[in-house]
């Protein structure tokens, strides 16, 4: 069974990248739902913005899945690392 403090970090790319792949649907969404009259013309300035957004939410998923691979590699992240083992 895995050690309950290591399951927010393992589920962290995961959420970033749900979050990354939202953010890219509504950037590609949105301009059609505008020019539709679905969503208002307000929307327009988010529009502008997604793109950045989702470049840094799919660098932060990727960074912290790297991170994770990294410290899982080295051992660090076991039961038996917190009691003097690899010094993580």
């Amino acid at each position: 069974m895995p050690d309950p403090a290591d399951l927010p970090a393992a589920r962290a790319p995961r959420v970033l990248g749900a979050l990354a792949a939202l953010a890219c649907v509504a950037c590609c969404a949105l301009p059609v739902l505008i020019t539709a009259g679905v969503v208002g013309t307000g929307a327009g300035a988010v529009v502008g913005w997604l793109p950045a957004v989702v470049a840094a939410l799919v660098t932060l998923a990727a960074g912290t899945w790297w991170l994770g691979r990294r410290r899982a590699a080295r051992g660090c992240g076991s039961a038996a690392c917190g009691t003097g083992g690899c010094g993580c």
